[in-house]
């Protein structure tokens, strides 16, 4: 029998589904790709994310940081001046970057130059003790176990140590330095960063930590101490890395009983305010610059990059004088002022003192520049701009120095 041949039509009916076997393998070839290129491109965004985010970590977490505590965080809602407070005797009163904060017994505040309160916690320090930078506060419970650091409207962290403490303060970048007592050495120093995390541990053995700066970079602190040798009271300062566990870099002794009271760095300059002098040592090498002595005992000390100003009560006079030095530690003059005076507040080379007549500006050389009246007496105060804010009683005012 003949076999028909096969059309044209036949032919293209036997080839059509090859063609769209071929077409699909190619469509979902095409989606597969296209499937990948949109993953790819995913995880590279993710990716650009990330690294965005471990860049600008501090600046994205800053506003959740402590966000908890700030549930309920005012007492009032007032704005203006006088700020009421509750009226006691034992506020602390600082300048907390352009805000400014309030310490008392039971609550620690912060407030804005607009009179209106920022946060108030309740911290429940039996002996609470502040110290602040521009952007944080610490805050510690003297002879027991606690510390916390807060920002302008809530706490970041808290922690605890083992011993007791005895002594804190703040890096410009939020580093903390708590001194503790210790069951086998004099003091133990441990250095903290800004989350909370322990990094640096010292131990004094035979000597009492008296107070502790950081070096602008934060690598250094210098530390004051006072111990005794051979039945005398001698004083020292310290240079430490606090990268390194090495013995200290370099160390100056002071062969005096005077006692450190306060510590400043700047300028590549180390100046310590004794009880009764001042000491200015190189921050490279521990060398000293200049020593001055005062005749008295001192009241308060301030200091900026260009001048140091004291304040102590003269021995031999029984009066109050303010003494101004330069950023080397020299003396540039003297003033009595009123017997009064118990705090200075140093801007640049002007020093600032709440005296009976009202705020008294003096210069580098301690004379007097001007005087701005206050209408009531007041126990302290702060400068931030060209205000002060002056605390009395049960309120806190402000004043113009125009």
């Amino acid at each position: 029998m003949k076999v028909p041949e096969k059309t044209t039509e036949n032919k293209e009916n036997n080839e059509r589904p090859q063609e769209k076997t071929s077409d699909l393998v190619a469509y979902r070839k095409k989606r597969k790709q296209r499937a990948n290129t949109i993953k790819l491109a995913v995880i590279g965004g993710i990716l650009i994310l990330v690294v965005v985010i471990a860049a600008n970590f501090n600046s994205i977490i800053e506003p959740f940081r402590g966000i908890a505590s700030q549930i309920n965080n005012k007492t009032s809602s007032d704005v203006g001046f006088p700020v009421q407070l509750p009226g006691s005797a034992t506020y602390s009163f600082s300048r907390f970057g352009n805000d400014f904060l309030l310490l008392t017994d039971t609550y620690l505040y912060t407030f804005n130059t607009s009179g209106g309160q920022n946060y108030a916690f309740r911290h429940g320090c039996t002996n609470s003790v502040q110290t602040a930078n521009d952007k944080r506060i610490l805050l510690y419970d003297k002879g027991y176990y606690e510390f916390s650091l807060f920002s302008h409207t809530s706490r970041i962290y808290e922690n605890t140590t083992e011993e007791k403490i005895v002594y804190g303060t703040l890096s410009s970048n939020d580093m903390a330095a708590i001194v503790t007592t210790s069951s086998r050495f004099s003091n133990e120093l441990y250095v903290y960063d800004g989350g909370g995390d322990w990094k640096y541990k010292r131990k004094f053995t035979d000597e009492n930590v008296m107070n502790v700066v950081f070096s602008g970079d934060e690598r250094y602190i210098y530390v004051t101490t006072i111990g005794v040798e051979n039945g005398e009271i001698y004083s020292a300062i310290y240079r430490f890395d606090i990268n390194s566990s090495e013995d200290e870099i370099w160390r100056y002794q002071v062969n005096s009983s005077s006692i450190p009271c306060e510590i400043y760095c700047a300028n590549s300059i180390v100046t310590v305010a004794y009880d009764n002098m001042t000491v200015a040592v190189t921050e490279s090498a521990g060398e000293l610059i200049n020593a001055v002595t005062f005749s008295g005992e001192l009241l308060a000390v301030d200091f900026s990059g260009s001048a140091t100003a004291v304040l102590y009560a003269e021995s031999a006079t029984n009066k109050t004088v303010l003494a101004m030095l330069d950023s080397q530690n020299n003396l540039m003059g003297k003033k009595t002022v009123n017997i009064l005076a118990n705090r200075v507040v140093l801007d640049g080379d002007s020093a600032y003192l709440l005296e009976s007549d009202g705020i008294c500006i003096y210069n580098r050389n301690a004379e007097l520049q001007k005087t701005v009246e206050t209408v009531e007496e007041y126990s302290s105060f702060i400068k931030i701009d060209n205000y002060v804010y002056l605390l009395g009683y049960d309120c806190v005012q402000q004043q113009s120095l125009n």
